[in-house]
């Protein structure tokens, strides 16, 4: 329908944008930015995405108030497109947290654990996503395994994600030697968090990234850095474990330290089963529906 039509049919709807793709809506979530994730990770197919992007913000409405899905995004929103900081909230995308539990998690682990045939005191390190390997910084994540490994012979990793590892790290001695595992992309990902003994996530750039909170909300150490927007959901005992930027040794040393320390693996634990309420899906569905409600009001 032509967008004309569809704000005259509308009535006292509200039409809410969540694809970056109707500049005529009267409320925008943004959930990615090519914009930005191009200047961590140059790709070419995303040119055209960046086009648009900037043709979407040239015709939106000065009016229209948007909602991001970290501070990340928002800082980016307005240093790219000149917007004002106000018409920018941060709602973070919320886990479900029906299914990331501490207790179903504990239940998962032994199970896990066989599947991979790790020996139960085995320290595993591993990096779970949904795909886009280059993105989520894989290359990065067996680069800071390789310095984990020089330090502690025991160490073992895992990746999970898309259905195969790229061919160029077939050969790699961490995955020849069997040391670094691979499993295809999972429907439940909460099976692998319980297996792990740390999550490391090295992606270059994510404008959210819901593995983050969902490891947190299990109970998982999470080792990463600020160009992710879901480290803005981490406990506040997680300040000094954040690394500036992704950079290998920076994980790599973080990784090492929680390995060699119970008592630090069990503090940021708890610490985050404690936080991750405010960042699980029921919180997410009431901020934006409190937004959604509040933009209706407004425009009538």
């Amino acid at each position: 329908m032509p967008l004309a039509a569809a704000r005259e049919r509308r009535g006292d709807g509200l039409l809410v944008d969540h694809g970056l793709s109707i500049p005529d809506a009267d409320l925008v979530f943004v959930h990615n930015l090519a914009t930005e994730a191009i200047r961590h990770v140059p790709r070419d197919d995303w040119r055209p995405l960046v086009a648009a992007e900037s043709a979407f913000f040239r015709d939106l409405r000065a009016d229209v108030p948007l909602v991001a899905n970290s501070a990340l995004v928002k800082n980016a929103l307005v240093e790219s497109f000149g917007l004002a900081p106000a018409r920018i909230a941060v709602h973070h995308p919320g886990f479900r947290s029906d299914r990331f539990t501490p207790a179903r998690i504990a239940g998962l682990r032994p199970v896990a654990r066989r599947a991979l045939r790790l020996a139960d005191d085995a320290p595993l390190v591993g990096l779970i996503t949904s795909g886009d390997f280059r993105k989520r910084g894989l290359d990065l994540f067996v680069r800071s395994a390789e310095l984990i490994a020089a330090e502690r012979a025991d160490a073992r990793f895992l990746v999970v994600g898309s259905k195969s590892l790229p061919d160029a790290l077939r050969a790699h001695p961490l995955v020849a030697s069997g040391r670094l595992l691979h499993r295809p992309k999972a429907r439940e990902p909460e099976r692998w968090f319980a297996a792990l003994d740390v999550f490391l996530y090295p992606a270059l750039f994510e404008e959210f990234g819901m593995v983050v909170s969902e490891a947190q909300a299990v109970g998982l150490p999470v080792v990463t850095s600020r160009a992710v927007g879901a480290a803005e959901c981490l406990a506040p005992a997680y300040e000094r474990w954040l690394a500036p930027r992704p950079e290998a040794g920076e994980l790599a040393s973080r990784a090492l330290e929680l390995l060699a320390s119970d008592d630090a693996r069990r503090e940021l634990a708890s610490a985050g089963i404690e936080s991750s309420r405010a960042c699980d899906d029921r919180a997410y569905a009431r901020a934006s529906l409190a937004t959604i409600l509040a933009q209706k009001r407004r425009l009538r």
